[in-house]
């Protein structure tokens, strides 16, 4: 006869795979939790480089018409810095902090259009360049795994559809390739 002791009658359970149901779900809550912490940090570990962005929001113009972003300026110069003049970005930046036509428009895109149309982008190429590089930063990968994940669809879908007209395609690119190997004659046989 088993004893009634409480701690031998968990281990049997677990010795028998029949563990206590909170304990099943406590481990996989343990299993989800730690693999969600995992994700997020190889998918924001380099959001760090990213700071420099800061130098065109909108909130923070007021800010730094005071004082400089030097922390942005600095990010951006150990990220890009073979593509900016510090010295002169930092100019553009303080007159584009204190005129309020210029940073009138809404959306990014509208701006860099505007800066081209109006000849800015020749005057200031060093904000425009700034522009345009924070431009075709995407702001979040959810929109390229989306179409990774629609073409992974597609070209399953595809792999398993088997269609009358795309066998009819493979039979007749099937017949085409052997009546071409006993046409055309090989560069040894022509030899000989």
């Amino acid at each position: 006869m088993l004893t009634q002791d409480p701690e031998l009658a968990h281990q049997r359970k677990r010795r028998q795979g029949q563990q206590d149901q909170h304990e099943v779900y406590k481990t996989l809550y343990d299993s989800i939790h730690d693999s969600i912490r995992t994700q997020i940090t190889q998918r924001f570990q380099h959001v760090r480089r990213l700071q420099f962005m800061e130098l065109l929001n909108e909130e923070k113009f007021d800010s730094f018409k005071l004082q400089s972003p030097m922390h942005a300026l600095a990010n951006l110069s150990e990220t890009y810095g073979h593509l900016f003049d510090e010295v002169k970005l930092k100019t553009e930046l303080q007159h584009f902090y204190t005129d309020p036509e210029l940073h009138s428009t809404q959306k990014l895109c509208d701006a860099i259009q505007f800066m081209k149309s109006s000849g800015l982008d020749e005057a200031m190429p060093q904000l425009y360049r700034l522009k345009c590089l924070i431009a075709t930063i995407g702001v979040t990968s959810a929109g390229v795994e989306r179409s990774f994940s629609c073409l992974k669809r597609i070209k399953s879908y595809t792999r398993n559809t088997i269609g009358q007209g795309r066998l009819a395609n493979l039979a007749i690119m099937s017949i085409e390739k052997k009546k071409k190997k006993t046409k055309v004659p090989s560069k040894k046989s022509s030899m000989v």
